[in-house]
């Protein structure tokens, strides 16, 4: 790694090309500051809390005492239930526009790639042999991503998987551990409190967010599969069978029937997406255990037997819940110009969770996505004709309150599946999920934001939420520790411990602790010196000759930062050429010889400050080029397929 000097002089000088300050506030040797005690505890006063239980009360002018890690007393009103104390406890004084949520817990992404923008489809991508065409959507996952019959596209390696490969394998530059906790730090500033997909490292588990997938509270979170679930045989199955009848296992996740629908495959698609759902029946392990991401080639019938999906525990226990759904719209949209029809599986019963999936074709943080997921649901062209079928969001014939009544009926179950329902798949809501005393202290305390409610829709706790944007995220506290938040309560609370990030298209600023104690490893890694040693590693992609418009580099590019920093700093003293030769074996040549390798632009922490993004979702197109209408693009443009966009317009374009 970097030296400190050099990490910190960089840091500086990223500042303005990052849009993010960070900084600490001064300490002095004459007035120590107290480090944060948990066993003091915290008292948030005056908030509407959210409890999002079982009965999803809503406290006004409500009070939580937290303490040790854990919620002690939930009441309203000045004085507290008998028995509790509140002692020497800090005191977070809310008002009537705050809002207290459970943290949101993201049940479906992949944080090694989450420091990289929105990947478009090239339009040059056909496959003809599968009926696809090139300026039309995939079809599935196996198109873009690499299968039995075609490769994934050149633009996808250089711009995701290469990059990806460079900055966090050991081979490359050994980074993983700074880019799950950047990425975990775009979390917490977006309210998540728990992220899936997160591989087990000793330098991220234990800090910021929880890792579900890597001892989160437990063991009992089984290794997801990515892969084909028509490849998942032999020692792996069996260990995942005997997992979920021996009780080891509460839930497993398994990317399945990414795709269309059977009725939309193209002539010549011979890949039925929801045929891998007869497989994963075949080989026995669709059951109460079973948490299915994506599921966009499915049925009602399927989502029907998903619900009954039985327990395979020897002891016959089980949750009754039957197999579980994680939907993530806006990458479905971007990639398929299809989602999962998540009214069908509502109708059905099917207990259903938000994913953000990843950075390259979906959002960043679950605030983001719950608004895709807004607008989806709502929409007559994408989903909102299915709503009818479910008798609580229904609108037809309604008037007046009634209405109002089905529109907050359809933002709760929204918020459900942020909070109540993740914690419900995975086996956890005795611990998280929902405000009530004894449970963990992983919280997120909001403003109202100033233009919600949004549109014409009634007025709501769960609106709020919605609507809101990492501006309006005032605390987030993961196992009652204070994370991240504006910068008067993390002072108040840890005075000293943390940096100030700042959004310069948002016009905020908010502050962050992303340091830890032993034995955690590299625990003292400030949020400055990830951001740095991240921002280096994007710009190396370009060697030391990058063309001045982007792209690859030329065939005569030489890559000296590298060659000095990959592998440990072992091909330092290579000649360029044997570093070039060995290298393109990981990265792959493009026809003209170049390594398919562009320098890119690090992810901002904020959404505000991604207009990347933001330009892709609203179509902009320059009608001169065909490509994407971004004056600071951050590769090379090309010409892409907006999925998004379909027949009937754009769901996504701004009013």
């Amino acid at each position: 790694m970097p030296s400190d000097s050099w990490r910190t002089r960089l840091a500086l000088a990223l500042v303005v090309a990052l849009g993010a300050l960070v900084a600490a506030p001064a300490e002095t040797a004459a007035s120590p500051l107290p480090s944060w005690d948990p066993a003091r505890g915290i008292v948030i006063q005056g908030a509407t809390v959210v409890t999002m239980d079982d009965a999803h009360t809503v406290i006004p002018h409500g009070r939580v005492l937290i303490r040790d890690g854990h919620v002690v007393a939930v009441w309203r009103g000045p004085k507290p239930p008998i028995g509790v104390q509140i002692g020497g406890a800090s005191v977070i004084e809310a008002g009537a526009d705050d809002l207290l949520f459970p943290g949101l817990i993201n049940l479906h992404d992949h944080p090694l790639e989450n420091f990289l923008h929105s990947w478009p489809p090239p339009s040059a991508h056909a496959i003809p042999d599968e009926g696809k065409a090139g300026t039309d959507p995939y079809a599935n996952r196996y198109q873009w991503g690499g299968g039995s019959s075609t490769s994934s596209p050149p633009e996808l390696a250089r711009l995701v998987s290469n990059p990806a490969t460079v900055l966090v394998e050991s081979i490359g530059l050994g980074l993983g551990g700074e880019v799950v906790k950047y990425a975990e730090a775009a979390a917490l500033l977006g309210g998540e409190t728990a992220i899936q997909g997160a591989p087990r490292n000793p330098e991220t588990d234990g800090i910021l967010a929880r890792n579900i997938d890597s001892d989160a509270f437990d063991t009992r979170i089984a290794p997801p599969r990515v892969q084909a679930i028509a490849l998942f045989d032999g020692p792996e199955l069996d260990e995942l069978q005997a997992g979920m009848m021996d009780g080891r296992y509460d839930a497993w996740m398994v990317h399945l029937a990414e795709g269309v629908r059977d009725a939309d495959r193209r002539p010549g698609d011979t890949v039925s997406s929801r045929a891998e759902f007869a497989t994963l029946k075949a080989k026995g392990i669709l059951t109460d255990v079973t948490v299915i991401i994506h599921g966009t080639g499915l049925e009602r019938a399927d989502f029907a037997e998903m619900r009954t999906a039985p327990t395979i525990r020897s002891d016959g226990t089980g949750d009754g819940r039957g197999a579980k759904l994680v939907w993530s719209p806006l990458s479905n949209l971007l990639l398929y110009g299809r989602t999962a029809n998540v009214f069908d599986a509502l109708a059905e019963g099917v207990l259903v969770n938000l994913g953000t999936d990843w950075a390259p074709s979906g959002s960043r943080t679950l605030l983001q996505e719950l608004k895709i997921a807004d607008v989806v649901a709502r929409d007559p062209r994408l989903l909102g004709e299915g709503r009818e079928q479910v008798a609580a969001f229904s609108l037809g014939g309604k008037t007046g309150g009634e209405r109002q009544r089905a529109e907050t009926a359809l933002d709760r179950a929204l918020v459900d599946m942020v909070t109540r329902n993740p914690a419900l798949s995975l086996r956890w809501y005795d611990r998280v999920g929902s405000i009530e005393a004894g449970k963990v202290a992983d919280l997120l305390l909001i403003h109202r934001p100033s233009q919600s409610p949004s549109g014409d829709l009634p007025p709501s706790v769960y609106r709020y939420l919605i609507d809101s944007t990492e501006h309006d995220v005032e605390l987030v506290l993961v196992g009652g520790d204070p994370l991240t938040g504006d910068v008067d309560r993390m002072s108040a609370l840890k005075p000293g411990d943390y940096e100030v990030v700042s959004s310069v298209a948002g016009g905020f600023s908010k502050a962050i602790d992303t340091t830890g104690s032993a034995p955690i490893p590299e625990a003292d890694e400030r949020l400055a010196d990830i951001v740095a040693e991240l921002e280096a590693g994007v710009a190396a992609l370009g060697g030391d000759d990058p063309p001045p418009d982007g792209g690859p580099g030329p065939v005569t590019n030489t890559y000296s930062y590298l060659k000095a920093h990959v592998s440990g700093g072992q091909a330092a003293g290579w000649p360029d050429a044997l570093f070039r030769d060995v290298f393109e074996s990981y990265v792959g040549v493009l026809h003209d010889g170049s390594l398919n390798l562009e320098r890119v632009q690090l992810l901002p922490l904020f959404a505000a400050d991604d207009d990347f993004r933001d330009h892709v979702l609203h179509g902009d197109v320059d009608p001169a080029t065909g490509l994407i209408d971004d004056p600071t693009p951050p590769f090379a443009l090309y010409p892409a397929d907006l999925n998004h966009i379909g027949p009937l317009g754009n769901p996504f374009e701004q009013p």
